[in-house]
């Protein structure tokens, strides 16, 4: 199914690059921006867009959203990307050793907070208390380690809490952490470990628990414009960045759920 994600991922990043491709044969003055963004930040992200536009009329911008991991991957692979906003600094690292992006210029634009959720009317759990009671036969679903953050996030919260041992083999990964929620809904699993951001909106889930104290990571949003960007939109794509990091953006940021930058 993993792999099967991957395709599906790369399909759609090549659909919009064609959206984005059929636009060019009229485009505005300032060009158009192509910003690949974490999963996390599809409530948020045409929001800021808005708000951007709203000061730059010029300037049209697009985004495809995915798993922090993937999009790096994409970009790793050539695609075009001019501003890349992901879930966790070890992607912009990643894009920075490969050239991609200059780890200099990157900066982080939004805080979160994981929390574990459940379906309303189900069990009581907390971080400290899933390796004991969560109850036989049910499992918990978290982001895919290797390519989602906020599975990475989780990962270390649990272990720093002692129960990733008692969970791992009930333990269902996802591919983003919309995916990781649809479990919830859906049914299919009793809790899960998900950003703050994700939970306004879901049908019958409820946080169970916040992930706050000593053991808990702390989850930042990184941006960075590409070092591919093109030449005519660089510009658009850094005060696209500047716009995210200032007063209004942090404004529609915090809106949804998003904390400051530290």
């Amino acid at each position: 199914m993993r792999a099967l994600g991957r395709r599906a991922f790369v399909l759609a990043f090549a659909l919009g690059a064609l959206v984005v491709a059929g636009c060019k044969r009229e485009p505005a003055e300032g060009g158009e921006v192509t910003v690949a963004a974490a999963t996390s930040l599809r409530k948020v992200f045409p929001k800021l867009s808005e708000g951007y536009a709203a000061t730059h009329p010029g300037v049209r911008v697009s985004a495809t959203y995915g798993a922090s991991g993937e999009l790096a991957r994409q970009i790793e692979g050539g695609a075009g990307v001019d501003l890349v906003i992901v879930a966790a600094r070890d992607p912009i690292d990643r894009l920075a050793a490969g050239g991609h992006v200059d780890a200099k210029r990157a900066r982080v634009v939004a805080t979160n907070e994981l929390v574990l959720v459940g379906p309303k009317g189900g069990p009581k759990l907390t971080f400290q208390t899933l390796g004991t009671a969560l109850p036989s036969g049910e499992k918990i679903a978290i982001g895919e380690p290797g390519a989602v953050p906020a599975g990475r996030y989780a990962r270390e919260a649990l272990e720093k809490l002692g129960v990733w041992k008692a969970l791992e083999g009930r333990v269902v990964l996802g591919g983003n952490v919309a995916a990781v929620l649809a479990y919830v809904e859906r049914g299919e699993v009793a809790a899960a470990i998900v950003y703050r951001t994700e939970v306004p909106g879901a049908a019958g889930i409820e946080v169970l628990d916040g992930g706050k104290g000593e053991w808990a990571p702390r989850p930042e949003v990184w941006a960075a414009v590409t070092t591919k960007a093109r030449a005519r939109v660089r510009a658009d794509a850094e005060a696209l960045l500047d716009f995210i990091a200032g007063p209004e953006g942090q404004r529609i940021l915090a809106s949804y759920g998003f904390g400051p930058i530290p």
